[in-house]
This record gives C-alpha cells, sequence and structure tokens, in this order.
C-alpha cells in the first residue's frame, strides 16, 4: 500500500497564533480547538492551551492526525510541543514527534543572542531571533528563515500576501488575510482582522485536500 506523505509539520502548530495576540492583550488562560480534515473527512485534531503569568506565557500544543483507507490507518502523525515565551522572544521549547512511527525530540533554550539547539541528541546554535516554523506566530510571514521543531533545522520561508478575503467560518462571515508559505511544504493560511488563523489548507503528496478550522 502507498505510503502517505502530507506534510504536517508545517501545519501542526497553527492555533497558537492567537498566543501572540494574548501575550500583547492580556488574555487569562485559554483553549482551543481545531478540527483536521482531509477530502472533507474528519481525520484529527489540534488542541491549544495558553496559560500566562505576567509577561511570560507557555503555549502547550497537541496534535493527533490518522489517516485510514478501509479502516486501516495508513498514516498517522502525534506531536506534543511546549513553547516559552518571555515578553514576546522565545526563550524555550520542546517537541516530540512521531510520524507515522519515526519520532524526533527536539529541544530549545535561550543563551544570550543564541537559540541552543538539541534535535535528537546532536546541538547546535541558531540565532535567538528566529521563531518556530508554526503557524501560531504572525511573525512567520515576515520571516525569511525559521526553526522546524520537528528536526531541529533551519529552513528558508518565503511569503506571497494575496490581502484581504473574506470567509464563512462556522456559519458567519469573516474577513480575513491571505497568504502563501512556502516551508518545506506549500500552505495557504488565513488570520482574521484581530491576527488570529482561522483556516489552513495545503495538498498532501497524493493530492488530498488537507485543511484547518476551528472544530
Amino acid at each position: 500500500m502507498r505510503k502517505l506523505s502530507l506534510g504536517w509539520r508545517n501545519l501542526v502548530l497553527l492555533a497558537p497564533l492567537v498566543f501572540a495576540t494574548a501575550a500583547q492583550a492580556g488574555v487569562e488562560d485559554t483553549t482551543l480547538n481545531f478540527a483536521v480534515t482531509r477530502n472533507g473527512d474528519p481525520i484529527g485534531t489540534t488542541t491549544l492551551r495558553l496559560q500566562r503569568d505576567g509577561r511570560n506565557l507557555v503555549a502547550e500544543i497537541g496534535t493527533l492526525v490518522q489517516v485510514k483507507i478501509a479502516s486501516i490507518t495508513v498514516y498517522r502523525f502525534e506531536q506534543r510541543e511546549i513553547e516559552r515565551w518571555a515578553d514576546g522572544k522565545l526563550v524555550a521549547l520542546q517537541a516530540v514527534t512521531d510520524d507515522n512511527g519515526t519520532v524526533h525530540r527536539v529541544s530549545a533554550a535561550r543563551n544570550g543572542d543564541k537559540l541552543s539547539v538539541n534535535a535528537n541528541g546532536k546541538t547546535s546554535e541558531v540565532d535567538a531571533a528566529i521563531v518556530p516554523a508554526s503557524l501560531w506566530n504572525a511573525q512567520l510571514v515576515k520571516q525569511t528563515v525559521a526553526l522546524n521543531s520537528k528536526d531541529g533545522s533551519v529552513m528558508p520561508v518565503s511569503v506571497i500576501d494575496h490581502g484581504k478575503e473574506q470567509l464563512v467560518l462556522q456559519g458567519r462571515p469573516t474577513t480575513a488575510h491571505h497568504y502563501s508559505i512556502q516551508t518545506n511544504v506549500p500552505q495557504d493560511v488565513w488570520y482574521d482582522e484581530a491576527r488570529r488563523l482561522v483556516k489552513v489548507e495545503l495538498r498532501g503528496s497524493d493530492g488530498s485536500k488537507i485543511m484547518y478550522q476551528p472544530g
């Protein structure tokens, strides 16, 4: 049976975009849920929990995706990640990813003007100003490189700004800003006027349409 490669890593942290807005607005602890679909069929969820303490914020993100064909699981992705931020800057990250049976462990900690990264036992240093290559942070659309928290690598980022569009989400009209983001996997994202991520769309390697929306 053909192995699916759906490019989950660049979508997994979509919900935490609200983190950036919450950090600025002083929002209390929050839990958000997103549904993941493939060609319209539900295949998983992403859950985000935000905990704020003064100028510090902890984002805990969990994603579980399973693609089944004839009741047989042909692809499974699970990730648990904790990001710690202070004054809008990443100070630490821990992530464990099971990508269809291959497990990756990544941690990172700020050390002066560098971020020390340990990826599956191998250490490296990157610029401390780098942001993770997840869609939670609106800063991503202004970056040329980003940190891949699945494997600890630094990868290029390019963005196309499509401007504002009208969407209907959960039966409500929503004005959203549409970007195409190219990292390891091309994806389209939409942020509402409060800079919260409201939709993600990409294509799997088999041509399937993958979407994330509030669920």
